[in-house]
């Protein structure tokens, strides 16, 4: 039960150190000016195709990202915490936080989406024709990318919470008296 546990917590710090953020770049409200309309209009074509570029970084970022999470949580978590009450031990702190976890996975899947839509959206309209209307397509992108940078953040802390938890726990319930961890 020692050595699972040992490999469990090593594979949540690997897993937490993939769970790197995605970056987010904010901007500030602008007046859109005739001047900043001609420039969307003049460089167009180099910024659908710079979102465009970006769009198919992200899709198999977020799909690596899914995998893990869902690893994590239905491979890890829920493993350790049916064995440890399947062995009788109080493991309802651990039970809380995968609980919790899983509702961010299933937030992080959701923003994604929303992500995903808003980017598509941006992308497919035509910056020479709507100007405007591609600005706002892509900043509602923008904040729909921080709103997903914000579940992962959520995520990653949630695991450094139940590595901190799974620790305890260890130390609790699987430390001799005389030994120090």
């Amino acid at each position: 039960m020692k050595l699972a546990l040992s490999r469990f917590v090593g594979l949540a710090a690997v897993a937490i150190l993939l769970g790197t953020t995605m970056p987010a770049f904010a901007q500030t409200a602008t007046t859109m000016t005739d001047e900043h309309i001609a420039k969307i209009r003049s460089n167009c074509q180099l910024a659908r195709a710079s979102l465009s570029q970006i769009h198919a970084n992200d899709a198999p970022t977020y799909v690596n990202r899914n995998q893990t999470y869902f690893s994590i949580g239905d491979k890890m978590m829920a493993t350790l915490n049916g064995r440890l009450s399947l062995n009788r031990y109080d493991a309802s702190e651990l039970v809380k936080t995968a609980s919790e976890y899983n509702d961010l996975v299933s937030q992080f899947r959701d923003t994604y989406r929303k992500y995903n839509d808003a980017m598509s959206d941006a992308i497919g309209t035509d910056c020479a024709k709507q100007p405007v209307g591609f600005y706002d397509k892509v900043a509602g992108a923008r904040d729909a990318r921080q709103k997903l940078h914000d579940v992962i953040v959520k995520l990653t802390d949630t695991l450094n919470d139940y590595k901190s938890q799974v620790r305890a726990f260890s130390t609790k319930n699987f430390s001799s008296p005389g030994e120090s961890q």
